[in-house]
């Protein structure tokens, strides 16, 4: 080979290989409208304290060139993504510009969880299947050996709690990944998996699992405090709101447990299964269902306060953001509606199928669509 050539190729080398890291060189500020987990908070509610008004406009659209089943984490104007390639990227929230990536050892199925310097990222295939990435300087602090993860890990103070496949709960040092306890929910052979991922209150972790059961468990040593039977298997996320457990089953119920107990406050019919998990803010609960209609009840009796019913099915959840909700569905349509009421106040139509929840982060709203595209849509009131 020639000196010329192989020059050349040395060059080529260095180019790629710079492609291929997150470098931030700057603190990333914190603020309240951070979203930095599935759900925007421990207690996964998918409410913001944005305020972003209809009619909205596409600022810019960004290819992720691979799919996305996960919500973009962002704080200070840096957003975090994950995909089915095998990537944590990150982009220029003001121009939707990729910053860097990460290249990592398999498909991502579902939101990492970030505290502004690492971000912890479950993987659904290979061995090391939870990983600690440094956004700033694209290090891998550690990773750790926990069976398929298609859940989102929970993140309180320095502690992880990170549900897998095979039917376990894990409890995770942050800092060094080290396992300090692990709750099972059954024998091994009649384990199911868990979809759902953790919330929790700050003293009690939650979860579903694929064998219909709601869990809840002591935070400090995993002893199962109590559970709760439904008829169907649950994929969605519980939420905590008021010292209650809401969450959604392929029964077709939305189930309102107490926290302490487990015993049931109240039970809705939606009529079709349910996929997603719910938004709830003091007064209203409002969750999707796989016949196209959202359902807005009241938080302490269940009572319905309206419905409203979109192209297809609704199988992520609403974002309350004040009096207005935003939601996605397999219509390949983006809705606001009004919280109160159930007023349609604007729709637009999407890449593809909305099947993740939105995220808005100021003045932004993070729109997913699939299966590899992110759109940022801004209020033409602000103009």
């Amino acid at each position: 080979m020639g000196k010329k050539l192989c020059h050349i190729l040395i060059v080529a080398l260095l180019l790629f290989a710079g492609c291929a890291g997150i470098r931030i060189d700057r603190s990333l500020r914190p603020s309240a409208y951070d979203w930095m987990m599935y759900g925007g908070a421990p207690t996964r509610v998918n409410v913001t304290l944005s305020r972003i008004e209809p009619p909205l406009e596409s600022k810019w659209e960004y290819n992720a060139l691979g799919g996305i089943i996960g919500q973009p984490l962002v704080r200070d104007s840096v957003m975090i993504v994950a995909t089915m390639h095998g990537e944590l990227q990150a982009v220029e929230l003001g121009t939707g510009k990729r910053i860097g990536y990460v290249v990592l050892e398999s498909a991502v199925a579902a939101t990492p969880a970030w505290d502004g310097k690492y971000v912890y990222v479950p993987s659904a295939l290979g061995t090391e299947t939870l990983a600690c990435i440094g956004v700033e300087r694209a290090e891998r602090k550690w990773t750790a050996q926990l069976g398929s993860i298609e859940s989102s890990p929970l993140l309180l103070g320095d502690t992880l709690f990170v549900a897998s496949m095979d039917g376990v709960l894990h409890c995770v040092d942050s800092r060094d990944g080290k396992v300090l306890w692990k709750f099972e929910t059954a024998v091994k052979s009649k384990r199911k998996p868990i979809r759902s991922s953790p919330a929790s209150n700050g003293d009690v972790i939650v979860f579903g699992s694929d064998d219909g059961g709601v869990y809840c468990v002591d935070r400090a040593v995993g002893r199962l405090r109590w559970k709760h039977q439904t008829s169907g298997s649950i994929f969605a996320t519980p939420i905590v709101q008021d010292n209650r457990v809401l969450v959604g089953s392929l029964d077709g119920n939305l189930y309102s447990l107490d926290i302490h107990t487990g015993s049931p406050a109240w039970k809705y019919q939606t009529g079709s299964r349910v996929y997603g998990s719910a938004a709830a803010d003091r007064e209203l609960v409002v969750i999707g269902s796989a016949d196209g209609r959202l359902h807005a009840l009241k938080n302490t009796s269940g009572e319905r306060v309206w419905t409203f019913s979109a192209g297809s099915v609704i199988n992520s959840a609403p974002l309350i953001a004040g009096d207005v909700l935003y939601f996605g569905s397999l219509d390949r349509k983006l809705y606001a509606i009004q919280t109160s009421s159930g007023k349609e106040l604007w729709q637009h139509s999407a890449e593809g199928r909305i099947k993740v929840s939105p995220v808005l982060w100021g003045k932004t709203l993070l729109v997913t669509s699939e299966d590899k595209f992110i759109t940022a849509y801004r209020s033409l009131q602000n103009q």
